[in-house]
């Protein structure tokens, strides 16, 4: 038995597959599977204490993220890890593992192939897994992120309904979709749950109307006047689905709000959340959702590596003769880009930081959107600084950081003076045209 070995385990519904190699990639043990029972995660126990007693000294073990169902295993090699010092278990980015099979030109692909590639990508790049402590449990917000993809679940429920709705009003009851440009309002669900069409809204006269929570009397008398004599008659299942329809939107309104008024009781009180929402800009429920995202901030060796994990950080791609200017990147999870997007919003109205940044940009000549994502980024790096240093927000530490010698400008010039250290640009290489005329004009501007 090797001194160092690497198990690659390929996670599926209900069972999972293995393979472990040495430091040099050869097998060592040839893939198996295993339920996922007790039977199954006791075996593998027994497993790894024979291979250590037969001189093992080493595992490093990894399983891909696949949205739950590695957690079990997981679970078993982290506890195992308390009693097995030289224990190392680690969760992984699928599309990096899938990187190393494309790179590796498999033909085929099957768990037992899938688990040699998480064992192959954790001996190649040993760098990019993060195995985290062997004393690290679980932290408070774990169980809240389950809650939080509750939510976000009724959310999309309510949305699937009011698209629903939106068709049957643009059929039947056209003339009421001038007040949806925005999102169908909550008295008109109301409105609606009680008179699902055109003729028993005229029907109930601007009195009964104006008993409706959100409607007064000029504005059912203005409603009234909009209507029209329909085209042609709702039936009588039309009217029974566009009335339990609104009353459904309704009834996942309250059921988020109520969930969102626990979740903040929950978590209000911690200091995690009371440290990122003393941030100008940003809630207490807004912080309790970021603190779900985040869970525990020493995942992140730097503010950058935090940006880029959420898909905050500009991306910039030059080739060749071409250049393509600097985006959002956009990737990794988006519900904490939503939050920060909301916050950021709140931001530039009452945080003298990000105030001043959009307005820097903005006369920059960026969009609005363009300048939010800047906002956004900044935004995170402050959250990033807070909860590392256990500090609440200060403006003046943000602009002790700011003053750093030398512009932007200055320091990318010295980078492009550097790459041409060893030889001098000359226009007599066969480049394109594009890139003499760019050589030459640099050229001029040098002997000007």
């Amino acid at each position: 038995m090797q001194s160092k070995c690497f198990l690659g385990i390929d996670v599926s519904k209900g069972y999972a597959d293995f393979l472990l190699l040495d430091q040099k990639k050869q097998e060592i043990e040839e893939s198996f599977q295993l339920d996922d029972n007790h039977a199954g995660r006791q075996y593998l126990k027994t497993l790894i204490q024979e291979w250590f007693s037969k001189g093992m000294q080493q595992l490093y073990c990894g399983v891909e993220s696949t949205g739950g169902y590695e957690d079990n295993w997981y679970s078993l090699l982290k506890n195992l890890s308390i009693q097995h010092t030289e224990l190392y278990v680690s969760r992984l980015n699928a599309r990096a593992v899938k990187a190393v099979s494309d790179a590796s030109l498999k033909r085929t692909i099957t768990d037992a192939v899938s688990a040699h590639n998480i064992a192959s990508y954790l001996i190649s790049f040993p760098e990019k897994v993060d195995y985290g402590h062997p004393d690290d449990l679980p932290g408070p917000f774990k169980d809240g992120r389950q809650h939080y993809c509750y939510i976000q679940m009724l959310q999309k429920q309510k949305v699937q309904l009011s698209n629903q709705l939106e068709k049957l009003l643009y059929r039947h009851f056209s003339e009421i979709l001038l007040y949806c440009r925005h999102g169908i309002p909550g008295w008109l669900l109301r409105m609606l749950s009680r008179y699902p069409c055109a003729a028993a809204v005229v029907k109930a006269g601007p009195a009964k109307l104006a008993e409706i929570k959100g409607i007064t009397k000029d504005k059912a008398k203005a409603l009234l006047q909009k209507l029209h004599p329909p085209l042609q008659s709702v039936s009588p299942q039309i009217q029974h689905v566009v009335a339990k329809t609104s009353k459904e939107i309704l009834h996942k309104e309250q059921l988020i709000g109520e969930e969102h008024s626990y979740m903040v009781e929950m978590y209000e009180n911690d200091e995690q959340v009371k440290l990122i929402s003393s941030t100008p800009g940003i809630g207490i429920q807004s912080a309790v959702a970021i603190m779900l995202e985040v869970e525990d901030v020493r995942r992140f060796a730097s503010a950058k590596k935090m940006a880029s994990f959420y898909g905050v950080h500009p991306t910039f791609k030059q080739s060749g003769d071409g250049t393509w200017g600097s985006r959002m990147s956009k990737k990794g999870r988006g519900q904490i880009r939503a939050i920060l997007y909301m916050a950021a919003l709140s931001g530039i109205r009452c945080n003298p930081i990000l105030k001043k940044l959009y307005a820097r940009y903005r006369a920059k000549g960026m969009k609005h959107y363009q300048a939010m994502g800047v906002v956004m980024h900044k935004l995170l790096r402050i959250i990033y600084g807070i909860l590392n240093n256990k500090t609440a927000f200060d403006c003046t530490v943000d602009e002790k950081n700011t003053k750093t010698p030398g512009n932007e400008e200055q320091k990318n010039n010295s980078k492009e003076s550097n790459k041409h250290r060893y030889q001098v640009e000359s226009a007599d290489a066969p480049i394109s045209n594009q890139a003499a005329r760019k050589r030459k004009k640099q050229a001029a501007s040098q002997a000007s």
